[in-house]
């Protein structure tokens, strides 16, 4: 006697092939049964034409007979059922990839890539009587909805669009969809509901980068600062890869006169390069400004644009180039959206104030009747910017009279002092007292 073959197939094949039968031998038992009750009901229906049989006995045997085809119709359901179970069973949908990264507008965004990885050879194995090409078709899923969530415990939605819907996908097939992050995670929970079934799957996302660049940006991109003051800057910078890579901070477009500096606020230490790697993805920077106090006139109270990039040696290289060339003057927008490397857009505001001190030597004067008296004021301009049309106003007593030397100053630049004489001539008939005058500048 031959020994028995071994049966190869897994235990859920066997689990399948069981159930399977037991449903196929459902619908063979009641299909006879239905066929009985048939010939029962037919034979009835002769003997009742011929006054043999009762009615009764005729409406016995007609109900028998839907009661037995209403059981095959439903053995023959269960079957289907059994058959679209296992099917079922057999389809699956992966996600084949998921990739954080930045455009190059600053938004976070994931790619989320689904394959159709069903079992076509459980698929066959769960229709002997169709071949592969056959089944194929049974296994493509339709009306595939996609949403990512933050974590496996809840159910907030943190992507844009909150849902996205792939038609039909076959079997072998990927569709990639597209989601703005509405936070910012490192794992998220893929969810996918489709027809009955829903799967949920927690995701820890890869990190790439559009360009192998850095992304750079900045909450407080414009202020205001008064001459000799220093201003910061915030900077965020962003890097989406797993390798490790240093690159290089640069400025354009701003004038010489002011002194930057790039600076960690944790160390306060001055930086000129900063380094990415698999742990380090982001890093916060400050920018500090140190504006002169005798700044150019022509930037005070002005807009002043300029840009900040984060590149590689090449870039770097580039924007020295660019620097030498033109100089004082500024570089074109053109040669600076030519740069390699990303940029953000900074501005300053420059503000000076004007601000004059009279200074008196001699405020108090002993004078005989008749005499004028005689005062110099130094006018001290202790601003930020010069002044220009600089007059005294003076209020005298009553019916005093004055002059000034010279009426009116053009120009006090910032930390200089320009004389005024003033002669006060008192009326004749004046009584001895004590006289007070108000200068103003």
């Amino acid at each position: 006697m031959a020994p028995a073959a071994k049966d190869l197939r897994t235990k859920e094949e066997r689990l399948y092939a069981i159930k399977l039968r037991t449903a196929q031998w459902e619908v063979a038992s009641d299909s006879l049964e239905m066929e009985n009750r048939k010939s029962e009901l037919e034979a009835i229906q002769d003997l009742y034409e011929d006054k043999i049989e009762t009615l009764s006995s005729l409406n016995r045997a007609r109900r028998s007979y839907q009661q037995a085809n209403f059981d095959y119709e439903q053995a023959v359901f269960e079957l289907k059922r059994t058959r679209l179970d296992f099917l079922r069973d057999a389809t699956h949908l992966t996600i084949r990839k998921a990739v954080k990264y930045r455009t190059r507008d600053g938004r976070r965004q994931v790619d989320i890539t689904i394959e159709n990885a069903s079992n076509l050879d459980q698929a066959v194995f769960l229709n002997p009587g169709r071949t592969a090409a056959e089944v194929r078709p049974l296994l493509e899923v339709q009306n595939i909805k996609v949403s990512i969530l933050e974590s496996p415990m809840s159910r907030v939605v943190i992507a844009d669009p909150y849902e996205m819907t792939v038609p039909s996908l076959k079997l072998g097939a990927t569709s990639t969809l597209t989601f703005r992050l509405l936070q910012d995670e490192d794992a998220v929970v893929i969810a996918m509901d489709m027809l009955d079934d829903q799967q949920h799957d927690y995701i820890v996302l890869r990190r790439e980068s559009l360009e192998d660049i850095p992304t750079i940006n900045s909450v407080q991109f414009s202020q205001e600062g008064e001459l000799n003051d220093r201003i910061r800057y915030d900077l965020i910078l962003e890097r989406l890869a797993d390798d490790e890579k240093t690159f290089r901070l640069a400025i354009v477009n701003l004038p010489h006169e002011i002194d930057p500096s790039f600076r960690d606020p944790a160390t306060s230490a001055n930086l000129t390069q900063v380094k990415f790697s698999e742990e380090v993805t982001r890093q916060q920077l400050e920018l500090e400004l140190q504006i002169p106090e005798k700044l150019s006139r022509k930037y005070v109270d002005q807009i002043i644009e300029f840009y900040v990039f984060i590149t590689d040696q090449e870039g770097f290289l580039q924007i020295g180039e660019l620097n030498r060339k033109y100089g004082n003057r500024s570089v074109p927008l053109e040669e600076v959206n030519s740069i390699k490397g990303d940029k953000e857009r900074f501005e300053l505001i420059p503000r000076g104030k004007a601000a004059l001190e009279a200074l008196i030597a001699n405020r108090y004067q002993e004078v005989k009747t008749g005499e004028e008296v005689m005062v110099r004021v130094d006018l001290l301009n202790t601003g930020t910017l010069e002044v220009e049309g600089v007059y005294l106003v003076l209020t005298p007593p009553l019916d005093w009279t004055y002059t000034t030397q010279p009426d009116t100053i053009a120009k006090i630049l910032p930390g200089d002092k320009e004389p005024v004489n003033i002669t006060l001539v008192p009326p004749p008939d004046l009584g001895v007292s004590e006289y007070d005058v108000r200068v103003e500048a």
